[in-house]
């Protein structure tokens, strides 16, 4: 994908390039955790804006560290929508089940996850 962004050739409206954007292939790595940076970048890119980043962010278990740091760089900008906003590792990576769900199959089945 890297190489086939880095020919193509995207012109504006007057038929100058709409940018001048630099994308190399990835070649090689020096270590493990430089190639899962380099993926975790790419997915980033490639999914933004479509809601997979949360889930993403959860699984590789990086979720509190970095929508917190999220978090405190933006209350700088809109301090009234982030007041008292945090990440809680372990309690917002789960959604609470529906206590419906719960009482339809029984608290013996079904059990609240933690935090709620």
């Amino acid at each position: 994908v890297r190489t086939r962004a880095a020919n193509d050739v995207v012109l504006d409206t007057l038929g100058a390039p709409a940018a001048n954007y630099v994308v190399n292939p990835y070649t090689s790595f020096a270590s493990q955790d430089e190639a899962r940076s380099a993926v975790r970048f790419e997915r980033r890119l490639e999914l933004s804006g479509e809601g997979h980043r949360k889930y993403d962010l959860v699984r590789w278990g990086v979720a509190a560290e970095t929508l917190n740091a999220f978090i405190d760089y933006e209350s700088g900008f809109l301090g009234g929508a982030y007041t008292g906003a945090t990440f809680t590792a372990n309690q917002d990576e789960l959604l609470p089940i529906p206590q419906a769900e719960i009482d339809l199959n029984g608290a013996d089945m079904l059990s609240q996850n933690p935090g709620y």
